[in-house]
């Protein structure tokens, strides 16, 4: 599609709104629920190796044991990390007895976007007044929609001569629209860790979360559609998530591994998996054959699959890449909550952002822009930074209303305005709004990266040092449950 026809007037701008439920009922762990895809998969097994053991003969020894239908998938020895298949519950036991083998864990598969409602409008919506075109923040026609420039103090950045430039953030997420004029030129890297697909969506819900996401980071700064917040950064898509949001730990901690051994300055992970803290049967996907059923202790797979995980945040960290990850969006209270965790936003050296965002801006646009989502993850202990992710109340705000000749109901408006929406058989582009900490965390990975453009020997230690000292205390006083250390600043950052 030629960039042009993006914006004609008679394109409709289609508008999906994603909404996580805030419900706090006790959730059924899905664990073999449209894994990957339609194909029934064997459950997979993550052997975590001792402190500089060599792989090759635990290998070795593994192929050795004589289980049903035994596959080994990956061997990763910079983490000490093997990845196999089998749906042989008597596996695990066997394999912690080989020698250099610390623990045996079950790779668990979770739908990594949580369960909420989703709202779609054909409605088609014209190209913005030349009225509203004046309040815009950039050159981007439709940038006036985006309060989220304005609540990162994004312009603030750019006319200090910081966009991002030199500066890479990897993206791991779904399926990306590879083709969308709006972050094409910017992406220099691609890769795929889910068997059966390939990086370019084609999910059925025509939304693109990772394009959505890598959009609010990244669309170009060229006087059309709309702009990240740092418009001139390299993009490294990763798809470690199936285009319907399911997704072994083993594809994000390859895709962790991945990005950062190939120059990520910055990870973004929009995704997050609730881990139990309890005991459950896995039954592989199989519920009328009991012989395969194997049990996932809590004190023993649970625990040591976070073992997995951090061993590759801490690779990632140590290497120099600062990983950020949303903190999900159910509501918890993470300074009380027991039954669950969510990951990657627990795991060592990850930056966990929560949601905020206005109610009422399509009403008023000088109204607050920093009132903590009504579906944020919250927590004084397992929050680092609040960024602004869109907003609602119940009731939501039905009013019709008119910003900049954009008609419609007015919780819309305080949603996060971006690209991710296309039709498959026209390939047609579209924009349109979504809310979650899936679009907070995007907006500090942005802030960060510009940090990267402008001191290219940054590090995520002086990352965390510069955001404590640049960011803007909302909330009570100093770090709180919503915001953390503080709302994230991307002008004042920038004068660090």
């Amino acid at each position: 599609m030629k960039r042009n026809q993006l914006l004609a007037l008679a394109i409709p701008i289609m508008m999906l709104m994603t909404i996580a439920s805030c419900t706090k009922d006790d959730k059924v762990l899905r664990v073999r629920n449209s894994v990957l895809d339609s194909k029934h998969q064997d459950r997979g097994f993550i052997i975590i190796a001792k402190e500089g053991a060599k792989l090759e003969a635990i290998s070795e020894n593994l192929s050795k044991l004589h289980v049903r239908n035994f596959k080994l998938r990956t061997a990763n020895q910079e983490l000490g990390l093997i990845r196999v298949q089998t749906p042989d519950p008597t596996f695990p036991e066997k394999a912690r007895q080989i020698a250099d083998v610390e623990s045996v864990v079950v790779d668990v598969v979770l739908n990594w976007r949580l369960p909420g409602k989703v709202f779609r409008s054909d409605k088609p919506i014209s190209s913005p007044a030349a009225s509203a075109k004046s309040k815009s923040l950039a050159s981007n026609p439709y940038s006036f929609l985006q309060w989220g420039l304005q609540s990162v103090k994004a312009p603030e950045a750019w006319a200090k001569g910081y966009k991002g430039r030199g500066a890479k953030v990897a993206v791991l997420d779904g399926g990306f629209l590879l083709n969308n004029p709006e972050i094409a030129p910017n992406i220099i890297l691609t890769h795929n860790f889910i068997d059966g697909e390939e990086v370019q969506y084609h999910g059925a819900e025509g939304f693109s979360h990772g394009s959505h996401v890598a959009g609010t980071i990244a669309a170009l700064d060229d006087a059309v559609g709309v702009v990240g917040v740092a418009p001139e950064v390299k993009l490294i898509l990763v798809k470690v998530l199936s285009d319907a949001g399911n997704g072994p730990f083993s594809a994000l901690i390859d895709g962790i591994f991945y990005a950062s051994n190939h120059g990520a300055d910055v990870i973004n992970m929009s995704l997050g998996g609730e881990l139990p803290r309890k005991t459950y049967t896995d039954d592989n996907g199989t519920p009328d054959d009991p012989s395969d059923d194997y049990v996932v202790e809590y004190n023993r797979d649970i625990k040591d699959l976070v073992k997995a995980i951090n061993r590759a945040t801490l690779y990632a960290t140590l290497n120099g890449t600062t990983l950020v990850a949303a903190a999900g969006n159910d509501a918890y209270n993470y300074d009380v909550e027991k039954r669950f965790i969510t990951y990657p936003a627990a795991a060592l050296g990850v930056l966990s952002i929560a949601a905020n965002g206005p109610l009422g801006w399509g009403i008023n646009q000088d109204t607050t822009l920093y009132v903590p989502a009504i579906y944020t993850n919250y927590g004084k202990q397992f929050i680092s930074y609040g960024a602004p992710g869109g907003n609602w109340a119940i009731p939501l705000n039905t009013t019709i209303v008119n910003v900049g000749g954009v008609v419609y109901y007015e919780y819309v408006f305080d949603f996060v305005f971006n690209i991710g929406f296309w039709d498959e058989a026209s390939g047609q582009f579209s924009y349109g709004w979504s809310a979650g900490t899936s679009m907070a965390a995007p907006h500090a990975s942005a802030v960060i990266a510009l940090l990267y453009g402008k001191h290219p020997k940054m590090n995520p230690i002086l990352v965390d040092l510069i955001l404590r000292k640049s960011s803007d205390d909302y909330g009570h006083k100093g770090k709180d449950a919503f915001f953390g250390n503080g709302q994230v600043n991307a002008g004042k950052a920038v004068s660090y």
